[in-house]
């Protein structure tokens, strides 16, 4: 089940604003997927800020394995490997092992340290650090918005084919040493993220319908330093919403002056 449904941000509205109007949306969502949905249906999120969305549904859907639940963060690893493709020369199915940790927003962490081209290490095919930290890193989280700039409109297609990747990749099993992102449950993690999450990890599949988060996955200290940041802006975000999976005591930090993570044209 694709779930979309997500209220477009307005003026004058700010991100904690939207994070609770579609916040219940995607409350009611759960509610109804505990009801009524198969045990064994994997539900990805669309409508944004995805991963909190996911989060949300899979809280209020205690029936469905936590497992089952994913936010669309396949739309920026492929914008990834579109970038590495591109720097070297190479064709985009030579790119392979690109994770995307976090949170689909301006904090994600697109994975250069792991990632592959023709199979050799991406920093080795493209010796250009200064590159990878201070021009592909922000050049996929702000993809969106160039599209924007330029087309005048939000890629529905580039969405559209993500979506099916995502499916694809939990339908066919992946191939050695490759990977592929989601976002999904934290629980039992490796990397030391907080548990009860949904953030976005480096997965694998069998090609039955489940998945595994990688465990051989290196990090070094400039990747720790982003995969903390966005941890820390989903655990900010998930204590704005407290109050819709039952939890009491939750303080919303998020506000008029926090800046504004969105990610560009998906607002």
């Amino acid at each position: 089940r694709q779930v979309g449904g997500a209220q477009p941000r307005g003026p004058g509205m700010e991100r904690s604003d939207l994070i609770q109007k579609n916040g219940q949306i995607f409350q009611t969502q759960g509610r109804a997927l505990n009801e009524v949905a198969d045990r064994n249906c994997k539900v990805v999120v669309v409508g944004n800020p995805c991963c909190t969305n996911a989060f949300i549904a899979m809280e209020n859907a205690p029936n469905l394995p936590r497992k089952n639940f994913h936010a669309l963060t396949r739309l920026d690893e492929n914008r990834a490997k579109s970038q590495l493709a591109m720097k070297a020369g190479k064709f985009y199915t030579s790119v392979s092992r690109v994770a995307v940790w976090g949170n689909h927003s301006t904090t994600q962490v697109p994975d250069f340290l792991n990632a592959k081209i023709g199979g050799l290490p991406a920093m080795n095919v493209i010796r250009d650090n200064q590159w990878f930290k201070d021009q592909f890193t922000p050049k996929v989280a702000m993809r969106g918005g160039a599209l924007i700039k330029k087309w005048g409109r939000s890629s529905a297609a580039s969405t559209a084919v993500s979506v099916a990747d995502s499916i694809r990749s939990l339908i066919t099993p992946t191939p050695p040493g490759d990977c592929f992102s989601s976002g999904v449950c934290s629980d039992g993690n490796l990397y030391g993220i907080q548990e009860g999450l949904n953030f976005s990890f480096p997965c694998r599949s069998k090609g039955d319908g489940d998945y595994e988060i990688c465990n051989d996955f290196i990090i070094d200290d400039w990747l720790r330093m982003k995969i903390k940041a966005a941890e820390e802006e989903l655990i900010q975000e998930r204590d704005c919403v407290s109050h819709l999976i039952g939890r009491e005591g939750g303080a919303c930090a998020i506000g008029p002056n926090t800046p504004d993570t969105s990610v560009p044209g998906e607002k």
